[in-house]
This record gives structure tokens, sequence and C-alpha cells, in this order.
């Protein structure tokens, strides 16, 4: 009677105790990794509406915030008679430009429009590097200009007398989401708040209903 022949048992690899370690540590480490990432940042908060407003741009053709509809958008106050502060103003925004492309449009607004035609606002731009088809350089109607930066933009600006010296303005940009909506103010002197404006036009123009 022949012996049944019982195959042996298939040896099996097992883990070794340094992976078994290495595999435990893994799995252990796995919440604390997502633990340490940042949590995401907030879009900036409402801080009012802007209201409608008509004037014209440095091409002469009338302006208003339907120009705009759907699009974030950064403003400021400027003359193109400002010795120093609106040049620098602008160039800073010229940096603002660049980094943002065509997600955003800018939009400066003259307070001395008796003297500022389009014209005038044309060369300002071009002598400052602001000639992007997404910028508009806006002049008009005085009373027009003045509701707009001061009830609209909230941006303060006086004017003594009829020296151009006597005339003094706020340096904080503003920044406007795609539905007409002020999510705020950055003062154009600060280099941080610049970046603050650039990461915080990009998450808006990302996310138009934020």
């Amino acid at each position: 009677m022949n012996a049944r022949h019982i195959p042996a048992p298939i040896a099996r690899p097992s883990l070794q105790p340094w992976l078994w370690t290495g595999f435990l540590a893994l799995v252990m480490a796995t919440p604390v990794i997502r633990a340490a990432l940042p949590p995401p940042v907030p879009p900036p908060p409402v801080l009012g509406t802007v209201p409608e407003f008509r004037l014209i741009d440095q091409s002469g053709a009338p302006f208003g915030p339907e120009r705009l509809a759907g699009r974030v958008w950064i403003a400021d106050v400027v003359f193109t008679r400002c010795p120093d502060v609106c040049p620098r103003m602008t160039e800073r925004l010229v940096g603002v430009q660049r980094a943002l492309g065509d997600r955003v449009d800018l939009v400066s607004v003259s307070v001395d429009p008796a003297y500022d035609t389009p014209e005038r606002l044309t060369a300002f731009a071009r002598d400052h590097g602001a000639s992007s088809p997404r910028w508009h350089f806006l002049t008009g109607d005085s009373r027009q200009i003045q509701d707009t930066v001061l009830r609209g933009f909230q941006i303060a600006f006086s004017r003594d007398s009829d020296d151009i010296t006597s005339m003094t303005h706020g340096v904080h940009v503003v920044l406007v989401d795609a539905r007409g909506r002020i999510r705020g103010y950055y003062d154009s002197n600060d280099p941080d708040a610049m970046e603050r404006l650039v990461a915080d036009a990009r998450r808006l123009a990302g996310s138009p209903g934020a």
C-alpha cells in the first residue's frame, strides 16, 4: 500500500519586524500630517457696495459699473498734476496689475476733473506704464466724482483752494468683487498690504461667488 503523498505547506513571506514598525508609524502619523495643514483662508469680508456712477474713461467713452459687471476690480484716486504721491501709487499698482494679468480690472478716478481731460489721463497712463486695456482712468462731472469717491469708495479727499498743492486724498486702494461689493482697503505705501491685495484679488477672481 502506497503512502499517500501530502504536499508540503507553502511558505508565505512574512513582513519583517522593521517593516511592521514603519507601517504602523505611517498610519499613526497620517492624522498628524493632516492636522498640520493650514486651514483654508476665508475670503475677505464684505464692507459695502459701490453705488451707481457715470463718468468717462481716457478714450472719452462713457463708463459706469456695467463695464465692470462680473469682474473683480481695484480702484484708487489720482490726479495728473500730483507731484509725487499719485505717480508712486500708480507705479505700485503697475506691479499689482502685472501680477494679476487679465484676472482683474483697475480703475483710477481723477479728483481734478477740470484739468484731467481724457487726453491728459491717457498721457499720464502712458508715462507711468499703466497702458493695460484693463486699466480705466476716469474723469467727468466734479459732483459725480465727489460722490463716487467719498460716498462710493469712501476715500477721503479735499481741496482748500484753487492751488493744486492744497489737494489731498487718501492713498488706500479698494478691492471690489464681481458683484460690486467692497472687499478691502489696502495702503499703497505698505508692500505687505500690496501682497495681500494680490492674494485677495486672486482668491476672489478664482471664486466669483465668494
